[in-house]
């Protein structure tokens, strides 16, 4: 955990990097901290940094070139055609300081929200980033607040 005194009732990581089919996205390190980032179980869509996350969508898209893309749904602008489990996924990672690290399966990156749409369930955002639960999912997150860590491990609730 990172320090901040945005608020002592959340908590505060560092987003260090993002790779799609194993590769970095192409940005300066520094815009994965150019906001105040939280890992917060009760929030669902995780919000990135803007450049981060046009970059992130943009390298997903690319990795699933042929699969048809489709309008926005709500603050879901990334969007295909098809439900997540039918499509063929990239391996998204998202790496944070301290060396922990999400790898993210189809069911952490997309969301079906209906019978024929799927969407990164990432949006953009100029306030606080946050890590949301749908990111979470199948992984175990322990928040130690005495050490100030959060530990990862895959394996969790599913």
């Amino acid at each position: 955990m990172v320090s901040n005194t945005l608020d002592d009732s959340l908590y505060f990581i560092k987003l260090s990097g993002v790779t799609v089919t194993g590769k970095p996205l192409a940005m300066s390190s520094s815009e994965y901290s150019s906001l105040p980032t939280i890992i917060d179980s009760g929030t669902v869509i995780t919000r990135l940094p803007t450049t981060v996350y046009d970059t992130l969508s943009k390298a997903v898209a690319g990795a699933m070139k042929g699969t048809k893309r489709t309008d926005a749904y709500s603050i879901l602008d990334t969007c295909f055609v098809g439900q997540a489990s039918s499509l063929r996924v990239p391996a998204v990672s998202m790496a944070f300081s301290g060396g922990a690290a999400l790898k993210l399966s189809a069911q952490n990156l997309l969301v079906d929200v209906d019978s024929s749409t799927t969407c990164l369930v990432f949006a953009p955002t100029r306030s606080a980033a946050i890590i949301g639960n749908t990111q979470q999912q199948t992984f175990s997150v322990v928040c130690d607040v005495k050490s100030n860590r959060i530990g990862i491990a895959a394996g969790g609730c599913r």
